[in-house]
């Protein structure tokens, strides 16, 4: 079964750049798995999904996510899930804001990131699990002899 995937545009400064870096090793750290840089991306916005509508809005607040989007364009490929989830999340967003403005996916994408490194690991873990159950690209198997040569 071929999964539907399409490519993520993340326009990112260098300070937004080391933002998916540090979030995707700590992926990496905690799933114990060599994983896509798209499967980050999705596996973030997972478990933003999982916060309720204020805290969301209360971490938008509180982080200055407009000096993490850049000119830099970077590509990532995950499921079409992913915009999905993105995209109920800044409804969510604009249903309980007063002025009625709806988040881009930039945002949501960015403080996604941001809540990697303050998860704790079942809840990465969880979000990881529904994040592959939803299409994201399943870690490389490694075999015993492939570390021997």
């Amino acid at each position: 079964m071929v999964r539907a995937r399409r490519s993520f545009k993340l326009r990112l400064s260098p300070a937004g750049l080391d933002v998916l870096i540090d979030s995707h090793c700590h992926l990496i750290r905690v799933t114990r798995s060599l994983i896509a840089w798209g499967t980050t991306l999705h596996v973030a916005v997972e478990h933003l999904s999982t916060l309720s509508t204020s805290e969301i809005v209360e971490q938008m607040k509180k982080h200055e996510l407009d000096c993490l989007g850049g000119p830099e364009e970077h590509h990532v490929g995950a499921s079409n899930r992913l915009w999905d989830i993105a995209t109920s999340i800044t409804e969510r967003v604009q249903e309980t804001s007063p002025d009625g403005r709806q988040p881009n996916l930039g945002t949501i994408y960015l403080l996604a990131l941001m809540q990697i490194p303050k998860a704790g690991k079942s809840d990465l873990i969880d979000a990881f699990d529904r994040a592959l159950q939803s299409g994201a690209r399943t870690p490389a198997c490694r075999e015993v002899n492939d570390l021997t040569g």
